[in-house]
C-alpha cells in the first residue's frame, strides 16, 4: 500500500513538472512573440506616420535646378528643419539607377554607394499594405522602414527622395529603451500569469489524481480480500465509466469466487456421499466373498449362490454408481458433446417402454403409453434422450408397487416443443425432499434401499438442460409422482 502510494505521489508531481516546463516554454515563446510583434508594430507605424514625408520634401524643395544638378542651397535649409524636428531621420537623393548623389547624415557615416530600388519602387505603388524595409545607406546588410517619393522633370523621373526614418545611432539607443521595457513589462506580465497556471494548474491535477488515488486505494483494498468494495461512480465521465468498468469485473469475480467456493463445497459433499456409497457395496462384496474363501466347504450350493448373488448385485450396483459419477462429471465439465438430430419421440418412447415391460410385469407394474398418431418430430440427441426415458422409468419403477401404474404420455400443443410426461401411481416424494430430488447429493433412505446411486435425476437434468429443455417435478406421498421434460421441436 505505502508504495503505490509513494508512486502516486511520485506521478503527481512528474505531471506538475511537465506541466510547468511547457509553461516555462509557452512563457518563452509568448515573450518572443511579443517582443518581435512589438518591434514590427513600431517600425508599421513609424512608416505609416512618415509616409509623405519624403513627398512633402520634393514640393518643398527642389532637389535638382537644372540637368541634374543638386540644389544644395535648399537641400541644406529643408535639412536643416528636418533634422531640428527630428532629428534621427536620414536623408538621401538618389539618381533613377539608385546611386546616391547626395545626403543628409549625421556623422556622415554612409557605406554604400547605391540603394536597391526594388523596395522603393514597392513602397511608391503599395506604401499603405504592411511594413516596406529597404537598405541602410550607414550599415551593411541592415533594413530599415523608409520613406521615398521619385522626383520628376518633364514627366519623366530623374532620380528619388529616399529617407531612412530611424538613424543608425537613434535606433541603437530606442532599441535599448524599448527593449529595456518590454522585457521588464514582458516579464512581470508573463510571471504573474505563469504563476497563475501554476496554481490553478496543480489544483486541477490534484482535484483529477484524487480520483485516481481513491481508485488506487480501493483497487488496494480488493486486492487485500474485501470483496464487497466497490468505487463511487462519481466526477467526470470517465472516472464514471473506470468505475462502472470496475464495479462491473468486481462483481464478476465476486460471482466467480462464490461459486467456486460453492463448487468445492458440493465437490466435499459429493466426496462424502459416494465415498459412503462405494463404501457400501465394496464393504458387502468382500464380506460375502471372504466367507465364501473361509466357509467354501462347509456352505451348502443354496447358500453359495445366495451369496454369490448378493456379490453380482452390489458389483452392479458398485458398477452403476462409478459409470453415473463418470458421466455426470463429464455433462458437468461441458466434455459431453450433443448430436441434435429429427427423429420421432413418440417412437422413442414406445421402444424404452416396451423394453421395460417385461421387468415391470415381474413387479405387478403396468406401463402405459398414451400417443398421438401424427406427432411431430424433435431435435435432439436420440442416444441422450434413450437415457432420459431410461432413468425415469427405471426410477419410476423402484419407488411403484404391485398393482401401481406408469403412464407415459405426449403433449404436443405447444408450438416450439413438444413436453413429455411420465406419471407413476409410486411411494411419491416429501414435501421437503420434492425441491432437493435434481441434486448429485441427495439420494434418501428409500431409495438406498432400492439400490440407487442417486446421480440418476441429476444426469437427467443436466441433459434436458443441454438440449435447451426444462424438468419439473409434483408429487404427493402415497398418491404417485409426475415427471415432465420439454424437448424443442424439429423444424
Amino acid at each position: 500500500m505505502h508504495k503505490r502510494s509513494s508512486s502516486f505521489n511520485s506521478l503527481f508531481w512528474r505531471l506538475a513538472a511537465v506541466f510547468l516546463f511547457i509553461l516555462l516554454l509557452f512563457a518563452a515563446i509568448s515573450m518572443y512573440i511579443f517582443i518581435a510583434s512589438t518591434d514590427e508594430y513600431s517600425a508599421e507605424l513609424s512608416q505609416k506616420l512618415n509616409a509623405d514625408l519624403a513627398e512633402h520634401t520634393v514640393q518643398e524643395v527642389a532637389p535638382f535646378i537644372d540637368n541634374g544638378v543638386i540644389n544644395q542651397e535648399g537641400m541644406g535649409a529643408i535639412m536643416h528643419s528636418m533634422m531640428t524636428i527630428n532629428p534621427s531621420v536620414e536623408v538621401y537623393v538618389l539618381d533613377p539607377s539608385g546611386k546616391i548623389l547626395s545626403y543628409v547624415a549625421p556623422y556622415k557615416e554612409v557605406k554604400l554607394e547605391k540603394v536597391d530600388l526594388a523596395p522603393i519602387q514597392a513602397f511608391i505603388e503599395h506604401g499603405e499594405n504592411g511594413v516596406i524595409e529597404g537598405d541602410d545607406p550607414r550599415a551593411l546588410g541592415e533594413k530599415k522602414v523608409f520613406s521615398a517619393a521619385p522626383i520628376m522633370e518633364n514627366g519623366a523621373v530623374t532620380g528619388y527622395v529616399y529617407i531612412v526614418l530611424a538613424s543608425q545611432k537613434y535606433v541603437s539607443a530606442t532599441e535599448q529603451v524599448l527593449s529595456s521595457y518590454i522585457l521588464g513589462l514582458a516579464l512581470r506580465s508573463v510571471t504573474l500569469v505563469l504563476l497563475i497556471s501554476v496554481f490553478i494548474g496543480l489544483i486541477a491535477f490534484w482535484f483529477f489524481t484524487k480520483h485516481l488515488k481513491r481508485i488506487v486505494t480501493t483497487m488496494d483494498r480488493f486486492q487485500d480480500g474485501e470483496l464487497g468494495v466497490r468505487l463511487a461512480e462519481d466526477g467526470g465521465q470517465e472516472f464514471q465509466q473506470i468505475a462502472m468498468t470496475f464495479n462491473g469485473m468486481a462483481d464478476t469475480l465476486q460471482k466467480n469466487i462464490e461459486d467456486l467456493k460453492g463448487v468445492d463445497r458440493l465437490r466435499k459433499e459429493l466426496i462424502s456421499n459416494v465415498s459412503h456409497d462405494l463404501r457400501t457395496p465394496i464393504a458387502s462384496i468382500q464380506g460375502y466373498a471372504e466367507t465364501l474363501e473361509m466357509k467354501l466347504d462347509t456352505l451348502d450350493l443354496t447358500t453359495q449362490k445366495d451369496y454369490l448373488g448378493t456379490i453380482v448385485k452390489n458389483t452392479k450396483r458398485l458398477n452403476d454408481l462409478v459409470q453415473g459419477l463418470f458421466e455426470l462429471s463429464k455433462l458437468e465439465s461441458g466434455q459431453m458433446d450433443i448430436y441434435p438430430t429429427p427423429f420421432s419421440i413418440a417412437e422413442l418412447v414406445h421402444d424404452v417402454a416396451s423394453k421395460y415391460r417385461l421387468i415391470s410385469q415381474k413387479k405387478g407394474i403396468s406401463i402405459n403409453t398414451i400417443l398421438e398418431r401424427k406427432s411431430p418430430q424433435v431435435l435432439a440427441d436420440i442416444s441422450l434422450i434413450d437415457r432420459v426415458l431410461q432413468n425415469l422409468i427405471d426410477n419410476a419403477i423402484k419407488f411403484c408397487d404391485e398393482g401401481d401404474f406408469i403412464n407415459i404420455e405426449l403433449d404436443i400443443n405447444d408450438p416450439d416443443s413438444v413436453k413429455v410426461r411420465i406419471a407413476d401411481s409410486g411411494q411419491g416424494i416429501s414435501k421437503e425432499h420434492i425441491g432437493k430430488i435434481f441434486s448429485r447429493q441427495f439420494m434418501d433412505r428409500t431409495e438406498r434401499n432400492a439400490g440407487g446411486s442417486g446421480l440418476g435425476l441429476s444426469i437427467v437434468k443436466r441433459i434436458v438442460n443441454l438440449h435447451g429443455g426444462e424438468i419439473s417435478v409434483e408429487s404427493q406421498l402415497n398418491v404417485g409422482t409426475v415427471f415432465t421434460f420439454s424437448l424443442p421441436k424439429a423444424g
